[in-house]
């Protein structure tokens, strides 16, 4: 066997090699798009009873959301909507003075 016919027999190998490769992560994608859908779609389901537990429990689902919204955002280290409106008012306070002193100083 000369050089020429490995070289051709180890290229024939690397490609149907990579084929299957290609094939597998194909398949393994296509798996893992699948179970995730269906993953979520479980969490989504087990999301809506909770929620209409609490709403039967509660009479709203509304502060469930709210509570479930603030936790998620401290967790992540986010302000929440209220804390974002606050810091809202308190800057738009400072600016009046600020404006205020600057026209102030003017006169």
């Amino acid at each position: 066997m000369n050089d020429s016919t490995s070289t051709n027999d180890t290229v024939t190998e690397l490609n149907a090699t990579a084929d299957k490769l290609t094939k597998a992560a194909r398949g393994a994608f296509t798996r893992i798009t699948e179970t995730g859908q269906d993953w979520f779609q479980e969490l989504v389901k087990a999301g809506e009873s909770l929620r209409q537990r609490n709403t039967k429990k509660t009479g709203t689902a509304k502060g469930t959301d709210n509570d479930w919204r603030v936790r998620l955002a401290h967790g992540l280290g986010l302000p929440t909507r209220e804390e974002m409106e606050s810091l809202d008012k308190k800057l738009n306070r400072i600016s009046r003075k600020v404006n205020k002193l600057a026209r102030e100083q003017k006169a």
